[in-house]
C-alpha cells in the first residue's frame, strides 16, 4: 500500500509541474502578442504622425475599393472627414468633368490591379469641383493577391488655370494686332510676334539678339528715353508715343507699353512692349484737333480751348491761392492796315506779331486769338508785377518794325489787364475786367497799359520803376551784405552767420527784400544778383583771419538759381577763388522750391552735396511739401516758419 501510495502522489506531483509549466509558456505567448500588437500600434500610430504631416492627399482602401484610411490632406482637399469616407468608394468623389478615356483608364487600373496616373476632375463636399492629379498603387500580398490600394492626390486646379491662361496668353501674343516684343535682363530681344514684323518690316530672324534701339528713328532726344527708363524703375511700367523707324526707312508714331517682369526675387528677368502703328489716326485727330481748336492764320488757341485751359489753369489758382493775370491786347488802328494794303499783308503782319510775342512767353502762358486784330494772353502764377513787366515786355516788342514784303510796318497795342482773384474769380468776369481795362487804355491814348483798378495801377507803376532802378543797382553799389550772427544757446558763441541782402536807393531809401526780390525774381536779375551775393563768401576768409574761428554763412537761393544747371559748377569755382571751405556755405532753400518739383530737387541737391556745401529748408510748415520728400532731401537743417514758434512760451 506504501509503494501505490508513492506512486499516486509522485503522478500528481509531475502533473502539477506539467500544468505550472504550461501556464508558463501561455503567459510568455500572451505577453509576446501584447508586445507585437503595442509594436504594431506603434507602427501605425507612426504612420499616421508621417502621412498626416505632408501636403498630398493619401488614401488606402481595400480589395472591395472602400476606403479604410485617408490623412489630414486628404481630409483638407476633399471636405469630407476621415470618419465619412471609412467604409465607401472613392467614386463618390467623380466629376463628369473627366473625360472618358480617363475613367475607363482608372477603372481598367483598379481591375487588374495595375498602377495608375492621371488628372480626373472631383467633387468636394461643399459641391466645388477641383482637379485632382491621382495616383493609386495596389499593394499585394505574399500570394500575390491585391489586398489594397494607395492612393495620392493633388489639387491641381490652380496650375490647370495658369496652364490655360499660358496657352491663351500665348494665343493672343502671337496672333494679336499689336506688336510685342521680349527683352532679357542685358536688353536684347528674345521673342517678337507676327505683329511686330507686319509694323516694324524686320522678321524674327533679324530682330532676335538685337537691343530695340536699333528702330530708334531719332527724333527723341537722351532726356526722352532717361525719364522713360526712371518711369519703368519707380513703377514698373510705362506707356506713351515714340517715333521709330520702319525697316524702308519711313517714321512712324506707335502708342508703346513697356512693362518689367520680375522674378519671386525681384530681379528684372525681362521687359515687355506691346505697341501699335497709330500714326495715320494721329494724323486724322490732330487735323480734326487743329480745327476745332486752333486759329488757322496764326496757329493760336483760339476762344475754345482758351476757355479749357483757362479753367484748369483758375482750378490751380483756386487750388493753391496763387496770382493769375488775364490780359486783353487790342491792336491800334489794324483796320487801317488792311483797307490800306490789303488782308493778304494785314495777316503777315498779325503773324509777325504773334511770333514776336510768342519769344517773350513762357511755356505756361496761354496766348489765343479773340477775332480779328484781338487776341488774350493768361498768365498762370503772375501777380501784377509780374503782369505789368509782360506787358511793358510786348510794348517794347511792338516798337520794332516788321517788314512785310515792301512794307515796313510798325503796330503797337493797347492792353487791359485784370487780375485773379482781386478782379474776377472766373474766366467770364475776368474777361469784362481786362475788356474794361483795355478800353481805358485805348481811352488813354492808346500804345498804353491799363489795369482794372486804380489801385493796382499804382502799385504797378512803382513796381516799373523799381525793376528799371534795380537794374543798375548793382553798378552803382547799392547792394549790401548785413550779416546776422547765430549764437550758441549753450555759451552763446557766435556759431554762424546770414547773409541778409539790403537795397538802399538815393531817392527811395530803403527798398524791402519782400518788395525788390519778387521784381528781381519775375525779371530775372536775380541770376546777376545772386551771383554777386554768393561771390561775398570770401568775407569767410577774413573773419578766419580775424580769429573769429571757421564759423559758416548761411545764403538763401531763390527759385530761379536753384534752377540754374550751371549752378554747382559755379559755386565750386567761386569756393575755390576764396579759398573757403565749401562745408562753411550753408544754402538755404524755400519749403515752396523743394516741393515744386521734388525729383529735380532732389537731383540739383545731390549735385550741390557733391560740391561738399551744406543744405538747410526755411520757412518749414508754410507749404505742402511731403514728410516722405524731406526725408528725401537729406538736409542738413532744417528752419521751422516762426508762424510755428511764436508765443511758444506763453501759448499753453
Amino acid at each position: 500500500m506504501r509503494t501505490s501510495d508513492d506512486l499516486t502522489w509522485r503522478t500528481r506531483g509531475e502533473a502539477a509541474v506539467n500544468s505550472r509549466q504550461a501556464l508558463l509558456e501561455l503567459v510568455e505567448r500572451q505577453q509576446a502578442t501584447e508586445l507585437r500588437l503595442q509594436q504594431s500600434l506603434a507602427t501605425l500610430r507612426l504612420r499616421d504622425r508621417a502621412l498626416s504631416t505632408i501636403s498630398q492627399g493619401v488614401s488606402i482602401a481595400d480589395a472591395a475599393g472602400r476606403t479604410t484610411y485617408m490623412n489630414r490632406a486628404c481630409e483638407e482637399i476633399t471636405g469630407y472627414c476621415a470618419e465619412e469616407m471609412i467604409g465607401r468608394t472613392a467614386g463618390m468623389l467623380q466629376g463628369s468633368g473627366t473625360s472618358p478615356e480617363m475613367r475607363q483608364a482608372l477603372r481598367t487600373a483598379i481591375a487588374d490591379a495595375v498602377p495608375f496616373h492621371g488628372e480626373v476632375l472631383n467633387y468636394r463636399k461643399d459641391g466645388t469641383t477641383f482637379w485632382n492629379e491621382l495616383s493609386v498603387t495596389p499593394v499585394f500580398d505574399t500570394q500575390g493577391r491585391a489586398t489594397q490600394s494607395v492612393g495620392v492626390m493633388r489639387d491641381v486646379t490652380a496650375r490647370r488655370h495658369a496652364d490655360a491662361e499660358l496657352l491663351l496668353a500665348g494665343k493672343l501674343f502671337e496672333q494679336s494686332s499689336e506688336g510685342f516684343m521680349v527683352t532679357d535682363a542685358d536688353g536684347r530681344i528674345v521673342k517678337v510676334n507676327r505683329a511686330f514684323s507686319a509694323i516694324s518690316g524686320y522678321s524674327e530672324a533679324e530682330a532676335l539678339g538685337q537691343n530695340p534701339r536699333f528702330l530708334s528713328s531719332g527724333r527723341h532726344d537722351a532726356a526722352f528715353y532717361m525719364a522713360m527708363w526712371s518711369e519703368i524703375a519707380t513703377h514698373g511700367h510705362w506707356r506713351g508715343e515714340v517715333w521709330n523707324r520702319r525697316k524702308c526707312g519711313g517714321v512712324y508714331l506707335q502708342w508703346l507699353s513697356i512693362s518689367r517682369v520680375v522674378d519671386d526675387t525681384g530681379q528684372i528677368t525681362n521687359h515687355l512692349a506691346a505697341f501699335s502703328d497709330i500714326t495715320q489716326w494721329k494724323q486724322a485727330e490732330d487735323s480734326l484737333h487743329r480745327l476745332a481748336h486752333f486759329d488757322t492764320l496764326t496757329g493760336l488757341p483760339n476762344r475754345a480751348l482758351l476757355g479749357d485751359r483757362a479753367s484748369l489753369a483758375l482750378k490751380v489758382a483756386h487750388r493753391n491761392s496763387a496770382p493769375l493775370a488775364l490780359m486783353f491786347i487790342d491792336l491800334d488802328h489794324f483796320k487801317k492796315v488792311n483797307d490800306s494794303l490789303g488782308h493778304d499783308v494785314g495777316d503777315r503782319l498779325l503773324v509777325a506779331l504773334v511770333e514776336r510775342f510768342q519769344v517773350g512767353l513762357r511755356e505756361q502762358d496761354i496766348l489765343c486769338r479773340r477775332s480779328g486784330d484781338k487776341f488774350m494772353l493768361m498768365l498762370p502764377d503772375t501777380d501784377a508785377a509780374g503782369a505789368a513787366h509782360v506787358a511793358h515786355r510786348l510794348l517794347q516788342m511792338s516798337q520794332e518794325p516788321h517788314q512785310v514784303g515792301p512794307h515796313e510796318l510798325t503796330i503797337t497795342p493797347s492792353i487791359g489787364i485784370a487780375l485773379f482773384p482781386a478782379d474776377g474769380q472766373d474766366l467770364e468776369s475776368l474777361s469784362r475786367c481786362a475788356d474794361a481795362a483795355v478800353y481805358s487804355a485805348k481811352q488813354g491814348g492808346r500804345n498804353n497799359i491799363c489795369f482794372y483798378t486804380a489801385e493796382i495801377q499804382a502799385r504797378s507803376a512803382r513796381a516799373l520803376l523799381l525793376e528799371n532802378a534795380l537794374r543798375r543797382a548793382l553798378e552803382r553799389g547799392q547792394m549790401q551784405l548785413h550779416y546776422q550772427p547765430q549764437k550758441s544757446l549753450q555759451d552763446g558763441g557766435i556759431v554762424g552767420a546770414e547773409a541778409l541782402l539790403r537795397w538802399q536807393h538815393p531817392e527811395l531809401g530803403w527798398v524791402s527784400p519782400a518788395e525788390f526780390i519778387p521784381i528781381a525774381e519775375s525779371s530775372g536779375l536775380i541770376t546777376s544778383i545772386g551771383e554777386w551775393v554768393l561771390r561775398r563768401v570770401q568775407q569767410m576768409k577774413a573773419w578766419t583771419a580775424a580769429g573769429m574761428g571757421s564759423i559758416g554763412v548761411a545764403v538763401n537761393l531763390s527759385t530761379v538759381q536753384f534752377r540754374q544747371q550751371n549752378l554747382p559748377e559755379l559755386l565750386g569755382q567761386m569756393l575755390a577763388e576764396a579759398g573757403v571751405t565749401p562745408a562753411r556755405l550753408q544754402l538755404e532753400l524755400t519749403e515752396s522750391v523743394a516741393a515744386d518739383d521734388p525729383e529735380a530737387a532732389m537731383a540739383m541737391m545731390n549735385r550741390l552735396r557733391a560740391v561738399g556745401v551744406h543744405m538747410s529748408i526755411d520757412d518749414f510748415g508754410t507749404g505742402y511739401s511731403s514728410l516722405s520728400y524731406l526725408k528725401r532731401f537729406k538736409v542738413y537743417k532744417l528752419k521751422i516758419d516762426q508762424s510755428f514758434v511764436r508765443g511758444i512760451i506763453d501759448d499753453a
